[in-house]
């Protein structure tokens, strides 16, 4: 690739909200992940985990099915990760009530406290930054992000145009 091609590309993700975004999240998940497994003395949280545990938050639990199609991946490729944070403690798997086929995946007590924790290295990495960015710089982000994230789950995944 040329260097003028790079620095277009480059420029066009500088100015992108959705480049910066992402790459801000992978950013901090990466920290994240970093901090908890230090803490732990030992890898026991991945990328893929954390992609997963945002769905598994319903007190109901969630079909294996369901959790694939909402990470867009196969049945296949969740079972090991689900299997992983089982072996954890983190989850559950047990009969779907409503089909004996199915398996729902539930996050167990230690899992809320897992994730509990998760949330305060979260927030502990924000109060990291907020003398860099300033108090009233980083509320405002939170209540952007918060609308976005408002807006985005009401259109659900794959929606690409506003609703009519």
């Amino acid at each position: 690739m040329s260097r003028r091609h790079l620095e277009q590309l480059q420029r066009r993700q500088a100015a992108s909200l959705g480049f910066l975004l992402i790459r801000c999240g992978q950013l901090w998940n990466e920290r994240a992940i970093s901090t908890v497994n230090a803490e732990a003395g030992r890898p026991v949280l991945r990328d893929a985990h954390t992609r997963l545990l945002p769905h598994l938050q319903a007190p109901e639990g969630v079909r294996i099915t369901g959790l694939a199609k909402a990470l867009g991946v196969t049945k296949q490729a969740v079972q090991p990760l689900v299997a992983e944070l089982a072996e954890a403690g983190i989850v559950e798997v047990s009969a779907d009530p409503e089909d004996a086929r199915a398996r729902r995946v539930s996050l167990t007590r230690h899992g809320v406290q897992a994730m509990l924790h998760g949330t305060g290295v979260l927030e502990g990495i924000e109060t990291e930054l907020k003398p860099t960015l300033g108090a009233a710089e980083v509320r405002t982000l939170k209540r952007g992000l918060a609308r976005l994230l408002d807006v985005l789950e009401a259109r659900g995944p794959g929606a690409s145009r506003p609703p009519t």
